[in-house]
């Protein structure tokens, strides 16, 4: 009976220990705000939050800049008078300027010729006169012989009769261009090398027909010059040459002399 009742009281003592152990942090946590412990109404006050407001910058009143008077400026400095100097002016000496000569431009002195023109002869009066009236005629008129020059009447003289049955424009033709038809054939002519070795030297007389288109046809040697050489070089010449021939209104015999020379 007796261990009965010292069990009991040992039983009694453990579960109240144990009880004191268990419920002591229980209490801590029922001291908390975020616990289930019951709260007292009346005791809770409601708050109302207000919305944030921005601190506004306090702005001082503009203060208006006064200037101080004339009067009231500190002076900077003092004006000083000074007497005016009679100073002697320095001569000046100026540098002389350079100039450039510009060149002159050269100009040809042309003669004056004092001496007094001589006058002209009948015959070169009627040469003008028979020129200018075949200038002005449809037909033209040629010239007598003996007024024309030694060169045009050796060319003529070449034709013999044959002249007088020629016509008027045909003759007209002839006395103003054989001369240049003759030259022109002697600046084209080239003296064959064969002939310069062997010293030819000659003049044949050539004959062709020139037409108003400016051709050529039956081009022949009429009088050698006794080397054939010269007389084919005088056909090929007359091939080149007739393009800067004088061209006739109507198709015209030409007989012309060449000369071979040497020097």
């Amino acid at each position: 009976m007796k261990l009965i009742i010292l069990a009991f009281i040992l039983s009694i003592t453990f579960h109240f220990l144990f009880l004191t152990k268990i419920e002591s942090p229980k209490e801590q946590m029922y001291d908390k705000p975020s616990s289930s412990k019951k709260i007292d109404k009346s005791s809770v006050h409601f708050v109302k939050l207000q919305p944030k407001v921005k601190p506004q910058k306090k702005t001082e009143p503009k203060q208006e800049k006064v200037k101080p008077k004339k009067q009231d400026r500190p002076k900077k400095y003092k004006e000083v008078k000074i007497p005016k100097q009679n100073i002697p002016k320095r001569d000046v000496i100026k540098k002389p300027k350079k100039i450039q000569k510009r060149p002159t431009p050269k100009v040809e002195a042309k003669p004056t010729f004092t001496k007094d023109i001589p006058k002209k002869t009948q015959r070169e009066k009627d040469i003008e006169k028979r020129s200018l009236e075949n200038f002005l005629l449809a037909e033209p008129v040629p010239l007598d012989k003996e007024l024309l020059d030694d060169i045009t009447k050796s060319y003529i003289n070449l034709y013999g009769e044959e002249y007088n049955s020629f016509t008027k424009v045909q003759k007209v033709f002839l006395q103003k261009n054989l001369k240049d038809i003759g030259r022109i054939t002697q600046k084209y002519l080239r003296y064959p090398h064969i002939a310069v070795r062997t010293r030819q030297q000659g003049m044949n007389i050539v004959e062709f027909t020139l037409h108003p288109n400016g051709d050529i046809s039956n081009l022949r040697i009429t009088n050698s010059s006794g080397y054939s050489s010269l007389d084919e070089n005088t056909k090929e010449t007359i091939e080149y040459a007739y393009k800067d021939y004088p061209r006739p209104k109507t198709p015209t015999k030409i007989k012309i002399y060449v000369y071979y020379k040497l020097y």
